[in-house]
């Protein structure tokens, strides 16, 4: 006869809910300009280019007349949503509360959708004019290639070498050197820990050996995006971007709407449902830089430091 004691063992359950892995928030909102408040389909931005002085090279000369250099940029607004339904029956039935968790889950999807719409703008097209009718694709000029600063025509990953041309590139055009943002992927930061000049004390005041991270490097802000967002081709490609802030902007015409309330159509279940309206657009060329970086090179040598 077979020992029926191990029929009737106890199975205890955890009345608490845990959230699988996933990002908590927006990474990239607090890196960028931000415009709330807007009304209507889409938001324009306008913006003044610098003047310069020229030479006053006789006495009572006409005094110059030139154009202020204005600029508009249109940035249109997308509506994003999402519903959960909880059966009002199959709760009562149940240890655990996932209802407890939703705002967990809510932020974390909003934080999300935000920073694709604004890693989708850095490199994408943007919309300049009047009307927003002229299209302006992101220059090649500034782009640093794959296979920047190799040793050889190959590709390479991230490198110190692509981080500090990102930075004599906006150097150069006069960009600030404050609120400037690096964005990249978790295999681009293992590539960079490979680097002595990143992870010794002496080029960096972060302990990135021991942390296990890179903070701040060359005056950027590293913001590491999880996988799904950031733009990898079929070649194992990945774009990165460099950037200040008032380079992009996010605007919004509705930070979040959320409803928690029973559906009478579906029996009474309680129904979770929340959207988000926003967009986002590239202002200024000269403040955004896009970095190749080839994600299948492993860097697997700390005294390699190009």
């Amino acid at each position: 006869m077979p020992n029926t004691q191990f029929e009737v063992r106890g199975q205890d359950y955890s009345r608490i809910i845990l959230p699988l892995a996933r990002q908590e928030k927006s990474m990239l909102h607090d890196r960028v300009y931000v415009k709330d408040s807007i009304i209507g389909k889409c938001f324009y931005q306008d913006q003044i280019g610098k003047w310069e002085m020229q030479p006053k090279t006789s006495v009572n000369a006409d005094t110059p007349q030139n154009d202020p250099n204005l600029s508009r940029t249109r940035i249109d607004m997308n509506t994003y949503n999402d519903a959960r339904m909880f059966d009002r029956t199959l709760k009562m039935q149940e240890f655990s509360d996932p209802m407890s968790v939703a705002s967990v889950c809510i932020q974390s999807s909003v934080g999300i959708q935000i920073d694709k719409m604004i890693y989708d703008a850095l490199g994408g097209t943007a919309y300049r004019g009047e009307t927003g009718a002229t299209q302006v694709t992101f220059p090649a000029a500034k782009t640093i290639a794959a296979n920047f600063d190799g040793e050889s025509s190959a590709n390479t990953g991230l490198t110190p070498a692509k981080i500090r041309r990102a930075k004599k590139m906006l150097d150069a055009q006069g960009v600030p050197f404050y609120d400037r943002t690096f964005v990249t992927s978790a295999t681009g930061l293992e590539q960079m820990l490979g680097f002595t000049s990143v992870t010794s004390s002496d080029y960096n005041n972060v302990k990135a050996l021991v942390s296990g991270d890179v903070d701040t490097f060359l005056g950027f802000k590293f913001v590491v995006l999880p996988d799904g967002i950031i733009n990898v081709d079929s070649n194992n490609i990945a774009d990165y971007f460099a950037f200040q802030k008032t380079g992009i902007c996010y605007g919004m015409l509705e930070e979040l709407f959320l409803r928690i309330e029973e559906r009478a159509d579906k029996s009474y279940s309680k129904q979770a449902y929340y959207e988000i309206t926003g967009g986002a657009g590239r202002l200024e060329e000269a403040k955004v830089i896009k970095v190749k970086g080839d994600e299948s090179v492993i860097t697997n040598n700390i005294l390699g430091d190009k």
